[in-house]
């Protein structure tokens, strides 16, 4: 801004500026793949990809193993149908490991990165004291400026004080009879670009460090009494609370024979304990199932799956509303099959209820036909079959050591988004 005592009060925007010819072509291109356009697309983009993987399953890091990964694969895509082999050949259920998104991603911390030199450089000359004659001369080639003259020095010196009070940095010196006046951002309005592509750039480095050395297992069973022990943390085994009023609230991590720590699950089914992440994802109605012969002597009972082992008692979960547990007694050549219901009325039954029956090896009459809805002790011949109704619930466990780091850089990219708006 100059002032003039001989020109009246006009304001003039200068025409737009036309582009540095003379600025080095690796320097134009630096700056095209650093400009808006370019970083709000790809961010566009990979911001999708994200939100498509909370909203799709993922494959689990416990199934790393090819074989495991491609059953794993084939079962989700067949849930999409027509699509699913497709979606599953994109690597939608595999994000993280898609070359196709690790190359986004690395597009777009690479943008960060330029954003980030051209920000601190322009820091580094804009917190300096700024020199009016040279902003002067160098004004025409600023997007935006504006040459105005004003007849008073009041005008002047009030719109100084104006920018002033607004968060600007002013400095003004007279040369030749004009006043030259120079507005700079704030100090913190000018850093405020570094905390947003900084803590961009920690958030995305946060993330991929935690896919290098976290691990998830996804889809554990936990019934009450039973204890499953962790696949990538072979020291830690998880166990699940009392079942109170219907529902399994709480969840041991038991280290050891003599460490054992109990957390509570949130309304919302999270839970944290020493940097393991806990979700609940479903619950229902579980049985442990156990019997005894004519002179109380405990059974042996065995699951019908490939090379099973016999067991005093069995855990049955039922993860549908109306699903089949089977499984036999092998000394008494029986086999039961049990079928979970969530209520049946007809019968008198509000609450989840069991269809209990027996059958003799090669027979189609049950010798046990029963219904019930709780803890119940069923004869069988001479037998006794004891049965204590409870609940399943079935967890996601994760560990990301990086989540204070994605935190942290969050917290930079806020912080720098209220400095711009609170200074300019």
């Amino acid at each position: 801004m100059t002032r003039s005592d001989s020109s009246p009060a006009v304001s003039s925007p200068a025409a737009l500026p036309t582009p540095d010819n003379t600025a080095h072509p690796i320097d134009r291109l630096y700056r095209a793949l650093a400009s808006d356009r370019v970083l709000a697309v790809v961010a566009v983009l990979v911001g999708a990809a994200l939100l498509a993987s909370l909203l799709l399953p993922q494959l689990p890091a416990d199934r790393s193993e090819p074989e495991a990964a491609a059953r794993w694969l084939a079962e989700t895509a067949g849930q999409f149908g027509s699509l699913g082999g497709l979606m599953a050949g994109v690597g939608v259920f595999n994000l993280w490991n898609s070359f196709w998104f690790q190359a986004l991603a690395g597009l777009l911390a690479f943008i960060l990165l330029l954003r980030l030199g051209l920000a601190i450089g322009n820091a580094l000359r804009r917190l300096r004291n700024p020199d009016p004659r040279a902003a002067a001369s160098q004004a025409q080639r600023w997007p935006l400026h504006a040459a105005v003259h004003l007849e008073q020095d009041a005008g002047s010196a009030g719109l100084q004080q104006d920018l002033v009070n607004e968060g600007w940095r002013v400095v003004s010196t007279t040369q030749g009879g004009n006043d030259l006046v120079i507005a700079e951002r704030s100090r913190a309005g000018v850093i405020a670009p570094i905390l947003v592509t900084g803590g961009l750039l920690v958030v995305l480095v946060g993330l991929w460090l935690g896919q290098l050395v976290g691990w998830q297992e996804s889809g554990l069973t936990l019934a009450p009494g039973e204890t499953v022990v962790l696949a990538n943390h072979p020291d830690s085994a998880l166990s699940a609370g009392p079942d109170v009023d219907g529902a399994l609230s709480e969840i041991s991590i038991d280290r050891g024979a003599s460490v054992s720590e109990t957390v509570t699950f949130s309304a919302g089914g999270a839970a944290r304990l020493d940097g393991i992440a806990l979700n609940r994802r479903s619950q229902g109605p579980a049985l442990a199932v156990s019997a005894a012969g004519p002179g109380g002597e405990t059974l042996q009972l065995q699951r019908m799956e490939a090379q099973p082992e016999s067991a005093p008692s069995l855990t049955l979960v039922f993860d549908q509303p109306r699903s089949e547990q089977v499984f036999l007694l092998p000394d008494r050549q029986l086999v039961f099959s049990i079928v979970s219901f969530p209520a049946l009325p007809e019968r008198g039954f509000s609450g989840p209820t069991f269809l209990v029956q027996a059958f003799r090896a090669g027979q189609r009459e049950p010798l046990l036909n029963a219904f019930v809805d709780g803890d119940a002790s069923l004869s069988v011949g001479e037998d006794m079959l004891h049965l204590s109704a409870g609940q399943f619930i079935t967890v996601d466990v994760s560990y990301d050591p990086t989540r204070p780091l994605i935190w942290l850089g969050m917290a930079l990219a806020i912080l720098g988004v209220a400095l711009a708006l609170w200074r300019p």
